[in-house]
């Protein structure tokens, strides 16, 4: 193990390995059969021309890259600096994603201010607001804040397989399969008015975190598999507390 992780400390290991991964992801995606639906809650957004946070369980990551397919309108990763948020970042450069780093917990008010101002100019960022340790499916308030702060709304996406591992990891990884059926479902979108206080931003918080589990209960379910379910509320108030 300790070898391992020290083998994965090296760059150039690192960007071999999320060069491999993105040539499993594409494989998996042109041997599999996909359903996208899209229309009725990210397309109305697209047409706006609004800038907007897309929100996605951690153990949904994998395949996020087909997920999206407006190359018109390119997306920025958010990610962790952590170890497992460097592999997210550097797969994803390999379909063309930027990555910022940072928490969704804890980040300097820097990167903050700019991922605002990117997003008041239009931009658009993918987050996975229980990451990078989780508590499982359990959102932070950070993507909230932020979403508050540049007066833009949350979009929840999620995608699930019927061939698939679940990975022993703390988020329970999803890995599909090829030669698969899969699909990915975007959910309403979340509001907050203009100046929300304290209490509506909280508000916020646990209505992204119920459409994000139900939206990835509904995916998986039509995939023939009973929901991963979220860490239960008790690990959420501990790590909470341990983490601040």
């Amino acid at each position: 193990m300790r070898i391992g992780k020290r083998i994965l400390q090296s760059d150039g290991v690192r960007r071999f390995l999320c060069w491999l991964i993105s040539v499993y992801l594409r494989f998996v995606y042109g041997t599999s059969r996909w359903d996208h639906r899209e229309a009725e809650y990210l397309t109305p957004l697209l047409d706006s021309g609004e800038s907007f946070i897309i929100a996605l369980w951690h153990n949904r990551v994998v395949m996020m890259p087909y997920a999206w397919r407006r190359k018109n309108r390119p997306i920025t990763i958010f990610t962790s600096d952590h170890r497992d948020g460097k592999l997210v970042a550097y797969s994803m450069g390999w379909f063309g994603f930027d990555t910022v780093f940072g928490s969704t917990k804890r980040t300097d008010m820097k990167t903050i201010r700019m991922i605002v101002r990117s997003l008041q100019e239009g931009r658009l960022f993918g987050m996975t607001p229980d990451g990078p340790r989780g508590p499982r499916m359990r959102v932070k308030a950070g993507v909230v804040a932020m979403a508050r702060m540049a007066n833009v709304a949350i979009i929840p996406v999620a995608y699930s397989c019927k061939r698939r591992v679940v990975l022993n990891t703390w988020d329970r990884l999803i890995l599909p399969m090829p030669f698969t059926k899969g699909v990915f479902l975007w959910g309403e979108p979340i509001r907050m008015p203009k100046g929300a206080s304290s209490e509506e931003m909280e508000a916020a918080r646990l209505l992204l975190e119920q459409r994000m589990v139900e939206l990835t209960a509904q995916a998986d379910r039509e995939m023939g598999h009973e929901p991963i379910e979220p860490a239960a509320p008790d690990d959420f108030r501990r790590g909470s507390r341990e983490k601040e």
